[in-house]
């Protein structure tokens, strides 16, 4: 066995779980963090003396193989009597609020009669012209919810929204972007909803959640981590991996105390951006693949939390905006995940703007971001009045979600399968592997991490495999299975 360890870059959800698994194995791991704490955007802190997340961060339980071969293994991470609980989630749309995933009865039930009747016939007529039109091989967001939906409840329920997330025309957006409903049309929400149709991995409405806050889960991994003798380095930012021929042989990372330093390695496992990772192979990578890597864009996020002098204000965990009005995407309240991180006689509601680094929002003083989120608290009338706003902060997230534009697999692909040409090298995760997935999907990672690193020690990990069994996980995944 090598004495090098093996650096797992970044501690989030997927990396984490990776170096937890494989130090259970008993590999030498060493994980390097940017960020002064372990959990990614799955982290937990402590902000203006509550305890919250970014989002908040719930564990799907799905009725999956996978999922739940998972489940005994990680359950003691989430504590003593961890929360387990249905999720409660809304739209608002033209000022009402309807339960999601949608209920097409109680839509249809909801909005002006001529407006059901246009939904109907649209889907109709969408149908009809998709038999003599079939849909392109890579068709856009657009195409796809039109196909599905048809036309008007496309756009009430998708289309504005999805241009605010993620920052294009949803014409120039791949329709990989709605994964997990991916299957859903109105055909199959009628069906779902009179029980005739259940699909486990699309549908499912049972999660799992610490009562301190998800960030627990990673904070007791990394302490296991650490009692096999691994290493957490936090603050420690990586910006060099040096390779010879067709190995890494060392990782230079940078801490705020003690400038550069290097550490040898067995190999890697990346949980970073990818355009990120390729900026740091040394020698340089080819120019083809640093444009590839260019092209791959990532949603920002301003996350702002208002404290408010009630003990509750809704009775839902999110809440998606859905008209044009909005500036927000979507409004959670962490006390209806777990009380138990809020203080009594108050509360915390978290507003999630999206935005590109660099842009106006990113730059936006919390005094701008304040008065973004009151006009959409008035607007949408989720509290009568600002009065009892108690104070506001914010902070934000650069890397919070691959944005799949048209075509985004023809870079993609090339660049994955650029970076495991290296022996020892795995590229894992939502950043990692620019796959828009969940937390489970993370922490299953993480297994098949160790399942493909055990027996392959002092020598090739043959990387070129990782990419094939990825390749055929994320064409899964952007499948909704």
């Amino acid at each position: 066995m090598s004495d090098c360890p093996i650096v797992v870059l970044g501690a989030g959800p997927a990396g984490m779980s990776s170096a937890w698994q494989l130090a259970k194995t008993g590999r030498r791991v060493v994980v390097l963090e940017k960020a002064g704490q372990v959990g990614g955007i799955g982290a937990t802190t402590w902000l203006n003396g509550f305890r919250l997340d970014y989002g908040p961060h719930i564990l799907c339980l799905r009725q999956t193989q996978e999922n739940q071969a998972l489940m005994p293994e990680i359950l003691p991470l989430f504590g003593e009597d961890p929360l387990v609980f249905k999720r409660t989630d809304r739209i608002l749309l033209r000022g009402k609020y309807y339960t999601y995933p949608v209920k097409i009865l109680e839509l249809l039930a909801g909005v002006p009669i001529g407006l059901t009747f246009r939904i109907l016939f649209d889907y109709v007529r969408s149908n009809a012209a998709l038999k003599f039109h079939p849909a392109a091989k890579d068709e856009s967001f657009e195409e796809w919810g039109v196909k599905n939906l048809g036309r008007t409840l496309y756009e009430l329920c998708f289309g504005v929204y999805s241009r605010r997330v993620w920052g294009l025309p949803t014409s120039q957006i791949s329709s990989r972007q709605a994964q997990r409903v991916a299957k859903l049309n109105l055909t199959e929400i009628i069906l779902r909803a009179t029980g005739l149709k259940v699909d486990p991995v699309t549908h499912f409405n049972k999660f799992m959640y610490p009562r301190g806050g998800m960030g627990l889960v990673y904070e007791r991994m990394a302490e296991q981590v650490q009692a096999l003798g691994g290493e957490v380095k936090l603050n420690s930012l990586a910006t060099k991996l040096i390779r010879r021929g067709q190995r890494i042989e060392r990782v230079v990372f940078q801490t705020p105390d003690r400038g550069e330093e290097t550490i040898d390695c067995e190999g890697v496992v990346s949980t970073i951006p990818l355009p990120v990772v390729v900026q740091c192979f040394d020698p340089a990578l080819e120019d083809d693949v640093q444009r590839d890597a260019a092209r791959l864009r990532y949603r920002s996020l301003q996350f702002c939390y208002v404290i408010v002098g009630r003990e509750r204000v809704t009775n839902f965990h999110w809440c998606y905006l859905l008209d044009e009005r909005y500036r927000c995407n979507r409004v959670s309240e962490q006390k209806n995940v777990s009380e138990e991180m809020i203080p009594g006689g108050k509360t915390v509601l978290l507003f999630e703007i999206s935005c590109d680094k660099g842009d106006a929002v990113w730059h936006a003083s919390e005094t701008e971001l304040r008065r973004i989120v009151e006009e959409d608290i008035l607007e949408s009338k989720i509290l009568d009045g600002l009065s009892a706003i108690e104070g506001f902060f914010t902070r934000r997230l650069e890397y919070a979600y691959p944005v799949y534009e048209l075509h985004f697999e023809d870079y993609l692909f090339p660049v994955l399968k650029a970076v495991h040409r290296f022996d020892n090298f795995l590229s894992v995760g939502r950043n990692g592997l620019f796959l828009n997935n969940s937390m489970d999907d993370n922490m299953i990672l993480g297994v098949k991490v160790k399942q493909f690193l055990q027996g392959r020690q002092d020598g090739s990990w043959e990387s070129h495999r990782w990419f094939d069994q990825m390749n055929e996980f994320m064409h899964l995944r952007f499948e909704g299975k």
